[in-house]
């Protein structure tokens, strides 16, 4: 689907949809519980589907799990099946077949398993997906070790997982913990249904600014179910419309909200509220042409909109320690220099971030999705820095976190019309 924005301003109120990475924790931990427990999400997704479905599956004997495009659900349930499993086939689809499963598939192998690109399913069981890896061998306790800045969903996994083997098992982090936040809001999960998980802390010997975490986990632990969960508001896509208010309270230079997203959490364990103060800084130097340094390290999937929010000032951005953006939905750091680039704003793309040499306003432009859900809901929010029209090529592809973004973008008085 391509659409067409006429760039103007929003106001209103909208409720934030369910925390993707908050519903995952929480489906998974469920289905790992023997009482039932009712999980209460207001909005499914793409994302989501794929790990409900893939869920299902896991009560098969051999179960083959078409994770589709989410790599939240392909890097949770690997060590998951691979503990409750002897064989289990894993299928992706888009770019997610290509994104990268080490160090986790290597740390999995040398703990019993054994993965494989080949398979004795004789035919393709899921449309445009293809085999990622079939998985032999039950997954043993013992000792991980992986880097803390390459994936927390490889930590998030393993959490996960190693309570219910046999034997006790340690996590070490060889490196600093990125996207502690999502790690965090795991162990919240966790937790919550009975899972008890101890923290270590120790200086790297290499850099002794930098902390290093590990994890001791018993084993034979059993998931309980507290009955009932909620998951709560979305600070990563509720970021869209933070970003959406600043923007048109710039266009409007009124210091009066134009835009409110209900029913965040200030006190979450998401990283991405840090939106919050990222647009407070931009607020508070938007003429000064101060340069600022936005450090995406905790979070990344904020990139995309946070490059938007910089094109609204005047005077540099730069947005460091984003080098794993290139192993998303789309490579980000190039496909957010191009988002930027084609509305007229001048941006440098990094071999680990961004520059934006911002001047207050974008011109319009054509916009290419790359199937990515953040460039496609990016470019809708820079469409109100425009003074032209913006076109989305692929603005379809924001369903795969958020279905209703171009409801509720409409809902706000945003104007657009299909191609």
């Amino acid at each position: 689907m391509n659409i067409q924005i006429t760039p103007k301003p929003l106001k209103g109120r909208i409720p934030s949809i369910s925390s993707k990475s908050h519903a995952h924790r929480l489906m998974i931990a469920a289905s790992l519980c023997e009482e039932p427990c009712q999980v209460h999400i207001s909005d499914m997704n793409q994302d989501l589907e794929a790990t409900q479905n893939c869920l299902m599956q896991l009560s098969d004997e051999s179960p083959v799990l078409d994770c589709h495009e989410s790599g939240s659900t392909l890097r949770f349930l690997l060590p998951i099946a691979m503990a409750l499993k002897n064989q289990a086939s894993f299928f992706g689809s888009g770019r997610l077949p290509e994104r990268p499963l080490s160090p986790l598939k290597e740390e999995l192998e040398a703990h019993g398993c054994t993965f494989t690109t080949e398979t004795d399913i004789s035919f393709p069981p899921f449309d445009g997906s293809t085999l990622i890896y079939t998985g032999t061998g039950r997954l043993k306790g013992g000792a991980f070790q992986l880097p803390g800045n390459v994936s927390s969903q490889y930590i998030t996994g393993l959490l996960f997982a190693l309570p219910l083997l046999k034997e006790d098992s340690s996590i070490t982090l060889t490196s600093k913990l990125e996207s502690s936040g999502y790690v965090r809001l795991t162990l919240e999960v966790l937790e919550c249904f009975g899972i008890r998980i101890r923290q270590e802390f120790s200086k790297n010997p290499k850099r002794e600014q930098e902390t290093l975490y590990s994890f001791v986990i018993k084993g034979n632990q059993k998931y309980k179910s507290p009955g009932e969960v909620t998951a709560e508001g979305d600070w990563s896509n509720g970021a869209f419309w933070i970003v959406a208010d600043a923007l048109s309270s710039f266009s409007q230079r009124t210091s009066e909200p134009s835009v409110s997203c209900l029913n965040l959490n200030k006190n979450s364990a998401q990283g991405d509220k840090a939106i919050l103060s990222f647009v407070r800084a931009v607020r508070q130097t938007k003429k000064s042409k101060e340069k600022l340094v936005f450090d995406a390290s905790e979070v990344p999937d904020l990139v995309p909109i946070l490059a938007v929010l910089a094109a609204s000032r005047e005077g540099i951005t730069e947005i460091t320690h984003a080098g794993r953006l290139r192993i998303k939905e789309s490579d980000r750091l190039a496909t957010v220099h191009e988002l930027i680039g084609s509305l007229g704003g001048d941006i440098t793309e990094l071999p680990e971030g961004l520059v934006i040499n911002g001047t207050g306003k974008l011109r319009g432009g054509t916009v290419n999705g790359h199937n990515d859900h953040r460039i496609v809901m990016s470019a809708a929010i820079a469409s109100i820095l425009c003074t032209e029209p913006v076109i989305i090529l692929g603005a379809e592809a924001a369903d795969k976190s958020y279905p209703k973004f171009f409801e509720d973008f409409t809902r706000l008085g945003g104007e657009f019309h299909v191609l």
